[in-house]
């Protein structure tokens, strides 16, 4: 297996997709702006095996997994991958594709948006090494209220807490639900967790809009389960945000 094997199948998915060289490009560049629309081209021409995250942007277009475009090139099991600006070998990104199932709102309580099965769809990113094993999903973010850090229309990838085994830290983005005043369901957020001295937990909007600045303070953090005063409705800290995606944004005139 070489590059001209992955090359090969590259041939054979661009015609069963009707795309070109640059067409599949442009398309890709949109998931990752570091695909150049010469990308192919220069794949071609020098013979070089191209980086797992651009290649990563590829497979998504054509349809296919990152895994399956890797093996085309592997040696032994073990994909190598090559940065034609650094022009040296080194280990391939490791990367993994997770699904995007719902919304959040980012700063304010919006009810909690779970998209039926059909609505969902996969991105591929880099692997997390400080988490293995531990289920990562995407949450598209809507809203302005979180915009000093999470643009609305991007993707934040998170992990429950449950699976963390630990309770927020100080300096965490996390997405939290409270029980709606009005119905049986649930409302969302994503917000900065503050843990003072005192140990109470202090729960953050970022966003450079007046509106958007009040905060949420819950007792100490001694369970991921946090009971607000009196006033507020119970508040459970659901999940850490450990990652961003921002697709390529489209032009507008």
């Amino acid at each position: 297996m070489s590059i001209e094997s992955l090359l090969h199948r590259l041939d054979v998915l661009l015609d069963e997709q009707g795309l070109s060289d640059r067409r599949a490009c442009l398309k890709a560049r949109e998931i990752n702006p570091a695909v150049g629309v010469d990308f192919l081209r220069d794949m071609r021409r020098r013979k070089h095996v191209p980086r797992s995250d651009k290649l990563a942007a590829l497979a998504q277009v054509l349809g296919v997994s990152i895994n399956s475009l890797m093996e085309e090139i592997s040696h032994n099991g073990e994909a190598i991958t090559v940065d034609s600006s650094a022009g040296a070998s080194a280990p391939s990104l490791p990367v993994v594709q997770i699904q995007v199932c719902g919304e959040v709102q980012a700063g304010v309580w919006k009810e909690a948006q779970e998209w039926p099965v059909l609505d969902r769809y996969a991105i591929t990113i880099p692997q997390d090494s400080e988490y293995p094993g531990l289920k990562r999903y995407g949450l598209m973010v809507k809203g302005q209220s979180m915009n000093r850090v999470f643009q609305e229309g991007s993707v934040v990838i998170v992990i429950n807490f449950s699976e963390l085994g630990r309770r927020p830290r100080n300096g965490d983005y996390v997405v939290a639900m409270q029980r709606s005043d009005v119905s049986d369901s649930f409302e969302a957020t994503i917000k900065a967790v503050q843990i003072k001295a005192s140990g109470q937990m202090v729960l953050w909007p970022q966003s450079t809009e007046p509106e958007f600045q009040a905060p949420l303070i819950l007792p100490g953090p001694e369970t991921t389960v946090c009971h607000s005063a009196a006033e507020s409705p119970n508040v459970t800290i659901l999940a850490l945000v450990v990652g961003s995606y921002m697709p390529m944004p489209k032009a507008s005139f």
